[in-house]
């Protein structure tokens, strides 16, 4: 009798698609290996035919992916992104939400509006540190902070402008200021209105985020006892924020994608 294999989930050749505000990130897994990413910008999400060109050339170079997953905090590229998958590649997309099963206890207002990313980003903290408390600072379009408890409950978290965000808003609500690209200052203090802009978008920030860190960290330990709290950061703009924050657990910039990758496995 000839006997059938079933490959588990860790094995199939998996899709993850992360649609931002501003970015699509997509990522291919195998195994345990890294995986492949790319980037597109979001609103390429409104032309099919751009995005099956990507999709397409994506699985010439990397294969077909066999088990899919969208991770999204735009529903209308989320809605038009599932639509296009399946009917590329025939296999049904598990939309990341807060009706899967997840790895840590979410107790929120309206668990419908909690970000497809955030709960991501949850999901691997609690996988990489189930024993301790964990701060997940995701620093991208918006700048999140998630906090769960050493038993997996979600503590809570705020919300705040991101610094790109920042910077728009500095020239769309003024009549002289530039637009500025933010990137780490040389010094603290600025002597041009683009280097003041910059030193206080940058700066400010470390600190704002620094010190919400160092608070939650407080009130964890105070209200636990737990002498470990991890902290663990993502996001587009980690890369130069994250250094200047002091002591984190791990930075990241794909800790989204694997989240996503990971409750794609187990709830598949």
């Amino acid at each position: 009798m000839q006997s059938f294999r079933i490959e588990s989930p860790d094995e199939l050749t998996r899709l993850v698609v992360d649609i931002g505000n501003t970015t699509t990130t997509l990522a291919i897994f195998v195994g345990g290996a890294e995986p492949l990413v790319e980037s597109v910008p979001s609103a390429l999400f409104a032309d099919s035919g751009a995005m099956r060109e990507v999709l397409g050339n994506l699985s010439c170079k990397h294969g077909t992916p066999q088990a899919i997953a969208i991770c999204s905090v735009v529903p209308a590229a989320a809605a038009a992104g599932s639509a296009l998958l399946e009917s590329l590649f025939s296999v049904p997309v598990l939309t990341i939400g807060s009706d899967l099963q997840l790895l840590f206890h979410l107790e929120y207002g309206n668990k419908n509006t909690f970000g497809a990313d955030r709960l991501a980003l949850c999901a691997w903290s609690r996988h990489l540190f189930a024993e301790n408390p964990v701060i997940a600072v995701d620093i991208g379009t918006a700048i999140t902070f998630d906090v769960l408890d050493a038993a997996g409950l979600y503590r809570g978290g705020l919300i705040m402008p991101g610094i790109d965000m920042m910077a728009g808003a500095l020239h769309a609500r003024t009549a002289q200021l530039p637009q500025v690209r933010i990137e780490r200052p040389e010094s603290l203090l600025g002597r041009s209105t683009e280097e003041c802009i910059r030193s206080g978008i940058f700066w400010g920030a470390v600190r704002q985020i620094s010190g919400l860190v160092e608070a939650i960290r407080s009130d964890l330990v105070r209200d636990s006892g737990e002498s470990t709290v991890e902290v663990i950061v993502t996001g587009g703009n980690s890369r130069i924020i994250a250094p200047e924050l002091g002591p984190v657990s791990l930075i990241d910039e794909l800790a989204v994608l694997r989240g996503s990758d990971l409750l794609l496995r187990m709830n598949m």
